[in-house]
């Protein structure tokens, strides 16, 4: 079985996944939803210093803490203009 980090996007947290992660927990798999600094219920960190490095390293932290590695990483973004949070997408790790 696969291990899925679900990675919200912007004005959301981990709860998002609320529907898809039950989904691929009875088929299985092991299933993260973080919720990135300052959104969600870690809103109440916002500052103007939290930017996509921000959550890249939040996302990092998760690998590295869990001891996680060939991962598949899915998420969904707020930007049509910039690629790295684009659409929906599902990426090895």
């Amino acid at each position: 079985m696969a291990t899925y980090i679900l990675v919200h996007g912007s004005f959301h947290g981990g709860w998002c996944w609320r529907w898809v992660a039950p989904i691929l927990r009875n088929a299985g798999h092991e299933v993260y939803t973080p919720t990135l600094v300052g959104l969600g219920a870690l809103s109440h960190l916002i500052s103007s210093r939290i930017d996509l490095d921000t959550h890249i390293n939040d996302i990092a932290n998760l690998l590295f803490c869990d001891d996680l590695s060939d991962v598949v990483l899915v998420g969904h973004g707020p930007r049509r203009d910039d690629h790295r949070s684009t659409g929906v997408g599902a990426y090895p790790y």
